[in-house]
């Protein structure tokens, strides 16, 4: 599988090191292709930079299509060069995946038009208003439409990640990820608490 993830500064490392994690433990050959701007190491949010080996002009084979989010999502939405690269590339994919705030650039991609899809409730009140051809979900720890999943904040990056491993492979292989990770999966998608906590509903 070949998982493209477009980097950009301040993004958040949970978005990209959690489905890496469990990604990374199913068992066929996975490559990973880190893309930025100059192919340079970018900085996250959390104080870690990650470098880099293409950049926003480069057309990539993509089975996979993640999207992290982090505080560098706003301004990177008035980026041009990210935002047609993640439109051409998402349109290419196979699956597409965004975590937390990383849905705010598929929809402003148009990748999300007409499709269900939610995002991080802390910051949902402004990813959805965005575009309003996308079906947003207020109330979903993460959502699958079709080949397109979209998690709700972080950690439920996840629990989305479970889904796509229960989706490609069955329940039986994302709940032996889940078990070798010790990791305890939210299965539902649509069981998510932290909707009311942030008075989104």
């Amino acid at each position: 599988m070949s998982i493209v993830i477009p980097l950009f500064p301040e993004f958040c490392l949970l978005d990209v090191s959690g489905p890496l994690t469990l990604l990374n433990a199913l068992e066929e050959d996975i490559t990973v292709t880190l893309v930025s701007d100059n192919t340079s190491a970018v900085l996250s949010e959390q104080g870690v930079s990650l470098m880099t080996e293409a950049d926003f002009e480069d057309d990539l084979f993509c089975d996979l299509l993640l999207v992290p989010g982090g505080k560098g999502v706003k301004t990177s939405l008035t980026h041009p060069q990210l935002m047609q690269w993640i439109s051409r590339q998402g349109r290419k994919a196979r699956i597409r995946c965004a975590v937390c705030t990383g849905s705010a650039l598929l929809a402003q991609a148009g990748l999300l038009d007409h499709k269900a899809a939610t995002t991080s409730k802390h910051q949902y009140h402004w990813v959805s208003e965005l575009n309003p051809k996308v079906k947003w979900q207020p109330v979903a720890r993460w959502v699958q439409d079709g080949n397109t999943f979209t998690s709700s904040g972080t950690a439920a990056g996840l629990d989305m990640t479970l889904g796509l491993i229960a989706f490609l492979m069955g329940e039986e292989a994302a709940r032996k990820v889940a078990i070798d990770a010790e990791y305890l999966w939210r299965n539902d998608p649509d069981d998510d608490p932290f909707a009311p906590l942030h008075l989104v509903e």
